[in-house]
Order: structure tokens, then C-alpha cells, then sequence
């Protein structure tokens, strides 16, 4: 075990003043209804549930200690996790283990750490029942972080420690880390970059200086130089230029989400793609990154010019700012911050951003602004592939045969269903799930956006060929039986759910996380009832076979195969995938 360098009288002062600063973040907020422990006892029981919702703070990009204080579900029956968030914003769910070490004098142990990854083991398998009550108030917001490739788990054992984990611990950990990532996406990772579950060992040090650099809401900044400035008067004072993407990238450094302070989840978005535009640009073409990039708008209070503005030249202005928040751009800071370091140095200063900088002291003028530059209609690429020929094309057959919608355009009204009404989103997954093409329901499946990111590509064009795309006519053939199907899908969890027979226990998580898959395969058995003029009727009523044994007996395959497979995963991997279909829809 790493030795402890603190002088042991410095070392209990210390810990007497974390804690008390830990007390007086999060003490207010902590619930503690579920502890019978008196006096000191009860404190120490305090003080650790305030270091696990720390940890929430400085791994899951939590700013607001009452939030964070809210993931924590430490108690007797905890399962092994004492604290439990998820960050829709920046991708992140964060498990925590936390130990109060009250004299500093330990660290993690092989037994701390094997009930901690044991439990971990359990949530990324999205076997939850194990947890209590507290915990399950997240299950939702948990399993839609497990079942999406996007995010990352981060496994948090901190401890007030002083001392570093022995040489066992860690290689335990090294080894545990390599063995979940390589289960979870199927291959060796060269580096830990790249990892989806992360596991981390902050120690007493690290809650000391994330306690020291802790947002207070108020980020002052000087020297910024702006190039080819502006400036606007009235009615409100606003400073518009253009910052070099190096200053930026300082900035996150320095500062990560407290930059954008409250307004984080509506100014982050959900788009993965947008991040991988951005830093696609800066790394490849960063001297085009003005061009191409929205840029960034940030509030302020108070402003100090440098008096090197005061010649007629707005060639080069140098600006403080007070106050500091920015409520659009996220993504551009974030990505840039994440990009950043890895290109070459050649090309740092090549890359430029637009940025204005408003005025906003008036509490009512900074929530209209807020407001207003984060509910602009958001253009996707889904929005660009209705200009594209070949939906036009299909609209117009679809029109053309009657009886029948085919809407290209987003509208208020999409999420309203009807039999007669079909999308580019519902072609989309009947088409590909009709097709059988392994690579595209994997996709389907673990990021759809990507038949979207760009109409120029293999993943689109395999669906939507330009050259030979699908007819009006078997665009409505297709979504017709898929949704025939779909609601066969529906009622086969309905029963398995209701079953009694624990051989049906798994089957509603199999068809939840392999719905494209199932799909497919029904689409090859069913056959029409009807057909008038090439139009084809299904009926649900009219299926022959067992379809919840169909499912049973691709979860005994699944068991049989592939017995450590994680199912969230599974259905993302397109040989997988290939090996389902094919065996089942003989």
C-alpha cells in the first residue's frame, strides 16, 4: 500500500475541516430517515453519505448539491451502491461506494473493492432487484444509461483516505475494467479512452481540492482577447469578436461544466452526432471552424476594457468579464475542450470561434435570454433527408395510391399515431427490419441517428437506394406488417410479464432490448390476409405459432451461446445478430 506522506496531527486537522466543509454542502440535504444511529455514530453515517454524493458532483458533472445529495441510497440494504445518478446531458451514470475513514488512516481493500464490483457487475447487467427503495427511484433513468451505447458508467469508490491503493487493488481494478469493456462491446480496447465502464479511486486529496475548486457561481475572466470585435449599447450592453479555440479549450480545463452553471441540460442537448461534427471540424479543418460552427453566447455582469481599446482599430480588443455563464454553445466548449489536446500543435491556432458576450444583469432579461437561445427549432439531419429526391419520390406514390399519408416534415402532431399516416421514421424501421441486413438493424438498434448523420453514405443508401428506392407501394407494405408485428411484440411481453413460470422471467428484458431483431424474424412469418391493388392487410389475430416460445427459445440460444452476454448489448453486435436471424427465421 502506497505509504502516507501527511503529518498526523496536520492530517486530523484536515480531516476535521473536510468534513465539516462536507457537512455544510450537502449536511441540509441528506436524508437520513433510514439510520437509528445517535451522536457521533449518526455523524459518521452523515459525513459518508455527503463524501458519496460528492463523488456524484465531481464525476457526474452535478452542480447542485440538493441534486446530488438526492442520488444517495446508502443504507443496510443498499445492495453495495451507495449513491446512484445519471447525466443525460454529458452521458454519464454514476455508481458510487463511499468510505468515511475518520482518521485518514486507510484505503481500499480487495474485500471493499470485490462488494463494490459485484454490485456494479449486477446494475450494468440491469439486474436491479437487488437495490432498495432509494435506488429504484432511478431504475428508469438507469436502464435507459445502460441500454444506450452512448453513455458511460463510472464506478466510484472514494474514500478520505491518505493512503494510495496497494499494487493488488489496482491490478484487480485494471483487470476488471479490461474484462467488463471487452464484454460489453465485443472487442480488446487499446486504450482506456476508449472505456465505456470506467472505475475510479478518488481519495481524501482529491475530495480536498475538488472541495477547493467547486463552482461558486460566479466565474470572473480576464484577458480575453477578441479579434475583429463589435460592440452593442443599447438596449442592453453585448461584445461580439471572434476567440481563438485555444482560449476556449483553457477555459474547460479550468472550469468544465461550471461554465454553463444551471442552464447545462437544456444547452447540452442529446445529440452525440453534433459533438462528432464539431470535433471532426477542428481536427480536420480547423481553419474552416468559423465557418461552419454556430458559436457561442455567454452572459456577464460586469465588463473591464483594457485601455489598449481605445484606438479607432477593432482589429484586436482585450476584455474582462465578471460573472461569466454560457447558456448556448455547450457542445462547441465541451468538444472542443475534449479535441483539444490530441491535434497537432500546428493546428491549435488555426481554429477560431464566434462568440458574443451580453450583458445580462437584470435577473428577468437573463432568463428571456436564456430562454430564447435555447428554444431555436433545431435542424437534424433527419430534417435534411425530406429534401432528398427519393422521399419525395416515395411521398408522391404514397399520395399518388390513396387512402395513405407519407409525411416528410416534422410537425407539433408527430407523436400522434395514425393507421393511415406514415413517416421517414416508420419506413425507416420497416424497411430495415424487413430486409434482415444484420450491420443495419444493429445500428438501428444502438444508434439510429447515424442513418441520418450524413444522406451520402452506405448506412442510408442501403435503405433508401437514390438509384433504386423502395415504391410507394412496399414502403406500405412493409410498415403495415412491422407494425402488425410491433403489436404482436407488445402482446408477447404483456404475457410473459404476466406469467407465473419463472422460464418467462427474462423474456419482456429480451424482447425489450432485441425488439428490431424479433421484428425481423416475425416479418419473415407472418403472411397477409388480404391484398387489394398491391396493398397488403395483416392481422395480429391470425398468427399460427407460439410467439412467446419463439422468444423462449431465442433466450435459451441466447444462454446456451452466449452466456456471459450482457442483452442490452448484445442486439448492438451485428454477427450477433446475423447468428439470431439466421437461425430463427428458417
Amino acid at each position: 500500500m502506497a505509504r502516507d506522506d501527511f503529518n498526523s496531527d496536520t492530517r486530523t486537522v484536515g480531516l476535521a475541516r473536510l468534513a465539516n466543509s462536507l457537512e455544510e454542502t450537502y449536511g441540509s440535504f441528506i436524508n437520513m430517515e433510514n439510520t437509528n444511529s445517535k451522536g457521533e455514530a449518526r455523524r459518521e453515517v452523515l459525513i459518508t453519505r455527503c463524501i458519496a454524493a460528492h463523488a456524484v458532483r465531481m464525476y457526474g458533472d452535478e452542480l447542485d448539491p440538493g441534486v446530488a445529495a438526492a442520488s444517495v441510497c446508502d443504507g443496510s440494504d443498499d445492495g453495495g451502491i451507495d449513491a446512484v445518478y445519471v447525466n443525460p446531458s454529458s452521458k454519464k451514470l454514476i455508481l458510487v461506494q463511499s468510505k468515511y475513514i475518520k482518521d485518514g488512516n486507510g484505503s481500499v481493500t480487495i474485500k471493499d473493492f470485490g462488494r463494490f464490483k459485484d454490485a456494479c457487475a449486477k446494475v450494468i447487467a440491469n439486474d436491479l432487484n437487488s437495490f432498495n427503495d432509494r435506488f429504484l427511484e432511478h431504475k428508469e433513468s438507469v436502464t435507459t444509461a445502460i441500454t444506450s451505447s452512448s453513455y458511460k458508467c463510472i464506478c466510484v469508490f472514494i474514500y478520505s483516505g491518505t493512503q494510495g491503493l496497494s499494487s493488488e487493488v489496482i491490478g484487480e481494478i485494471d483487470f476488471w475494467e479490461k474484462s467488463q469493456n471487452k464484454a460489453l462491446l465485443f472487442r480488446d480496447l487499446e486504450s482506456r479512452d476508449e472505456y465505456t465502464i470506467l472505475f475510479e479511486t478518488p481519495n481524501v486529496t482529491d475530495i480536498s481540492t475538488s472541495l477547493s475548486n467547486q463552482s461558486t457561481g460566479a466565474i470572473d475572466i480576464s484577458n480575453v482577447i477578441l479579434e475583429s470585435y463589435g460592440e452593442i449599447t443599447e438596449p442592453y450592453g453585448a461584445i461580439y469578436g471572434t476567440i481563438a479555440a485555444r482560449v476556449i479549450h483553457d477555459w474547460w480545463k479550468k472550469y468544465k461544466y461550471a461554465l454553463f452553471e444551471k442552464n447545462i441540460r437544456s444547452v447540452l442537448g442529446d445529440s452525440t452526432s453534433v459533438n462528432a461534427g464539431i470535433m471532426s471540424t477542428i481536427e480536420n479543418s480547423p481553419e474552416n471552424f468559423w465557418y461552419y460552427n454556430n458559436g457561442i453566447t455567454a452572459t456577464y455582469e460586469e465588463v473591464d476594457e483594457s485601455i489598449a481599446n481605445a484606438g479607432a482599430s477593432r482589429k484586436i480588443g482585450i476584455f474582462g468579464f465578471k460573472k461569466l455563464n454560457i447558456i448556448n454553445g455547450a457542445q462547441t466548449v465541451s468538444s472542443i475542450g475534449a479535441i483539444f489536446d490530441s491535434i497537432p500543435e500546428e493546428k491549435k491556432d488555426k481554429a477560431r470561434v464566434m462568440i458574443r458576450f451580453i450583458n445580462a444583469k437584470d435577473p428577468v432579461f437573463l432568463g428571456d435570454v436564456t430562454k430564447y437561445n435555447n428554444t431555436q427549432n433545431r435542424v437534424t439531419g433527419r430534417d435534411f433527408t425530406t429534401q432528398r429526391p427519393e422521399q419525395q419520390k416515395i411521398q408522391r406514390e404514397i399520395n399518388f395510391v390513396g387512402g395513405y399519408t407519407y409525411k416528410l416534415l416534422r410537425q407539433e402532431d408527430s407523436g400522434i399515431a395514425a393507421s393511415n399516416v406514415i413517416d421517414i421514421d416508420d419506413s425507416l424501421n420497416a424497411l430495415i427490419c424487413e430486409s434482415k441486413k444484420p450491420q443495419l438493424i444493429a445500428t438501428l438498434k444502438s444508434n439510429r441517428g447515424r442513418f441520418f448523420d450524413t444522406t451520402e453514405g452506405n448506412l442510408y443508401e442501403q435503405v433508401f437506394n437514390p438509384r433504386n428506392p423502395p415504391s410507394g407501394l412496399s414502403v406500405i407494405n412493409a410498415v403495415n406488417l412491422y407494425r402488425v408485428c410491433f403489436d404482436v411484440l407488445k402482446d408477447t411481453i404483456t404475457k410473459a410479464s404476466n406469467s407465473s413460470e419463472d422460464e418467462y422471467s427474462k423474456i419482456p428484458s429480451l424482447l425489450t432490448h432485441g425488439n428490431y431483431v424479433f421484428i425481423s424474424i416475425l416479418m419473415g412469418k407472418i403472411q397477409p390476409i388480404n391484398t387489394v391493388n398491391g396493398i397488403k392487410t395483416y392481422d395480429k389475430n391470425s398468427v399460427s405459432f407460439d410467439t412467446l416460445e419463439l422468444a423462449k427459445s431465442i433466450f435459451e440460444y441466447i444462454q446456451s451461446n452466449y452466456p456471459n452476454s450482457y442483452l442490452a448489448r448484445f442486439f448492438q453486435n451485428k454477427e450477433k445478430v446475423e447468428q439470431i436471424i439466421t437461425h430463427f427465421s428458417s
